[in-house]
């Protein structure tokens, strides 16, 4: 199933499927990881729900605890943060027009220039 969030694609045949969780006759419930990164929930084969990086890590906790350490390894050197700033819009969409383009998350796109301009 493919769905448009807010402008993001979920996807579950292209997302990776980490778990699948289903206790009794409570819904079913799959948690995928897209290549971008972000984690969603897909509910009984009809719903999509993006999750952010904390809400992935509480579900797990409670759902599935085995699995942490496996999905969230804080040694593999990948540390990113949430951050939160101001664009100029004219700005905004040419950095998701670039995006599109090189098919990568506008987070990648703005990464990938701050480590050019840093260098």
């Amino acid at each position: 199933m493919m769905k448009l969030i807010k402008g993001r694609k979920y996807n579950t045949d292209t997302a990776t499927k980490l778990i699948e969780f289903k206790i009794g006759l409570g819904p079913k419930q799959v948690l995928f990881l897209k290549r971008t990164g972000e984690f969603f929930l897909f509910i009984d084969d009809k719903k999509i729900v993006p999750l952010k990086n904390t809400e992935a890590k509480e579900w797990v906790k409670g759902n599935a605890p085995e699995m942490y350490d496996n999905i969230f390894s804080e040694d593999d050197g990948d540390q990113k943060a949430d951050v939160h700033f101001m664009i100029e819009k004219s700005l905004l969409s040419k950095a998701k027009v670039a995006a599109v383009d090189e098919s990568i998350t506008l987070s990648a796109l703005i990464e990938k220039a701050l480590n050019n301009y840093l260098r």
